[in-house]
């Protein structure tokens, strides 16, 4: 299984705790959460979704997607600018002993 299938599901676990911790208003109220990654990362997610070579994917799950090349790995940010990795453990530490994010 590639590492795009496990970064999405845990966006999509990641999203199911914060719709428990968060009030229904506070979701309307607000664009969060969002979810921010470095361009590799997208250009995987890209891949794997087989968008058109030139795009970036816009969602997931419904959460909009952010590029920013000053992550190591992807995260998920809520309402309140708390920052989620997504990546699961064991891909953290193979992410950051990796140069340019690739495991």
């Amino acid at each position: 299984m590639s590492r795009t299938v496990y970064t999405v599901a845990n966006v999509l676990h990641s999203l199911m705790i914060l719709k428990e911790k968060i009030p229904p208003t506070q979701w309307v109220d607000t664009p969060l959460p969002v979810i921010a990654g470095p361009g590799w990362w997208l250009e995987e997610v890209r891949q794997e979704m087989g968008v058109k070579e030139g795009f970036e994917p816009g969602e997931i799950h419904g959460c909009s997607i952010v590029r920013n090349d000053e992550l190591k790995e992807p995260c998920l940010i809520d309402h309140n600018g708390r920052t989620y990795p997504v990546f699961p453990a064991w891909m953290r530490v193979e992410a950051a002993d990796t140069e340019g994010g690739e495991a």
